[in-house]
C-alpha cells in the first residue's frame, strides 16, 4: 500500500514537468499553474499585456499577431490587456471601441499616433482620444462610456490580472494563462502548434 501511495505521489509532482516536456519552445511557467497537455486544444487563447506608449507593443500588434492570424485563422484568440501605467483613458477607449466591435481598429489608430505621428505625450489626453473615437464613430460612447462603472471596472480588472501575475513588462503574453513565451514569431508558432489538436 505504502508503495502504490509513493507511486501516485511521484506521479502527481512529476505530472507538471512531464506535461512540459509537451510542449517545445522557449517559455517561462505561471506557477503554480500548468501547461495544457500537448495537442490537446481545439483554440489557444493568448492574452496580451500592453501599453500604448511600448515600442514592442505596437511592433507585435502591427507586425508579428498578423501573422499568426493569417497562419492560425480561428484558431488562435488573442485578449488584449492595456495596463495603462502613464494614464487610463487610451486604454478606456480600447475598452468602449472593443465592446462595439472596433477594439483593434482604435488600439491600431493610437499607437499609429503615438509612434508614427509623433504623439507620444499628447495621446494621453482626452481630446487627442476624442478624435480618435471620433474618427471610429464612437463619439457619444466616449462621452458617456469613459467614465462609467463598467470601463473603469475594465481597467481595474486588467491591472489586477497584470499585478496578480507579476507583470512588470510589456508586452507581456501568457498563453492559456499559464506560458509566458517569448514573442517571436517562430517561437509562438511553434508553442500554438505544439498545443492546437
Amino acid at each position: 500500500m505504502k508503495s502504490k501511495l509513493l507511486i501516485i505521489l511521484t506521479l502527481v509532482l512529476l505530472f507538471p514537468f512531464l506535461t512540459i516536456a509537451d510542449i517545445p519552445g522557449r517559455y517561462e511557467l505561471l506557477v503554480p499553474n500548468v501547461p495544457p497537455p500537448a495537442h490537446s486544444l481545439d483554440i489557444v487563447h493568448i492574452v496580451e499585456v500592453f501599453s500604448f506608449d511600448c515600442g514592442h507593443c505596437y511592433h507585435f500588434n502591427r507586425d508579428i499577431y498578423p501573422k499568426l492570424k493569417e497562419k492560425f485563422g480561428d484558431k488562435i484568440e488573442l485578449i488584449p490587456k492595456p495596463i495603462g501605467w502613464r494614464g487610463h483613458d487610451p486604454g478606456r477607449l480600447f475598452y468602449i471601441a472593443e465592446s462595439k466591435g472596433k477594439g483593434h481598429d482604435v488600439m491600431m489608430m493610437i499607437f499609429q499616433l503615438v509612434f508614427d505621428g509623433g504623439l507620444r505625450e499628447q495621446m494621453f489626453s482626452r481630446d487627442k482620444l476624442q478624435f480618435v473615437a471620433k474618427k471610429h464613430g464612437l463619439e457619444n460612447e466616449f462621452k458617456t462610456m469613459m467614465d462609467s462603472p463598467e470601463i473603469i471596472g475594465k481597467m481595474n480588472e486588467g491591472i489586477q490580472y497584470s499585478e496578480s501575475r507579476r507583470i512588470n513588462s510589456t508586452p507581456t503574453l501568457i498563453i492559456e494563462d499559464s506560458i509566458m513565451p517569448i514573442r517571436d514569431y517562430s517561437n509562438l508558432v511553434t508553442i500554438i502548434s505544439a498545443l492546437l489538436k
